[in-house]
C-alpha cells in the first residue's frame, strides 16, 4: 500500500543535468510542471520556481515558471 505512494511521488530528476536545448530537458521541465501542479503545495495555483532567480522562494504561476526555464538556468 505504502510502496506505490512513494513510487508516486518520486520523480526522475536526471534531466536537470543535460543540455538545456536538449529534449530530455525540455521533457524533464515539462514533467517537473506536470509533478509539481499534481503533488505541490500550491497557493492560488503559485509553485515555488526554481530558477535561479527564484531559487525556490518565490511562487510563480506554471506559465511563469514554463518562461522562467527559457530565461535561466535552473537551480
Amino acid at each position: 500500500m505504502y510502496d506505490d505512494f512513494f513510487v508516486n511521488v518520486v520523480m526522475d530528476r536526471s534531466w536537470i543535468t543535460t543540455s538545456r536545448i536538449s529534449d530530455e530537458y525540455e521533457n524533464g521541465v515539462e514533467d517537473f510542471l506536470q509533478f509539481a501542479k499534481r503533488n505541490g503545495i500550491g497557493v492560488n495555483n503559485k509553485y515555488y520556481c526554481p530558477c535561479v532567480n527564484c531559487v525556490n522562494v518565490i511562487r510563480q504561476d506554471i506559465e511563469l515558471i514554463r518562461e522562467h526555464k527559457d530565461q535561466t538556468l535552473m537551480s
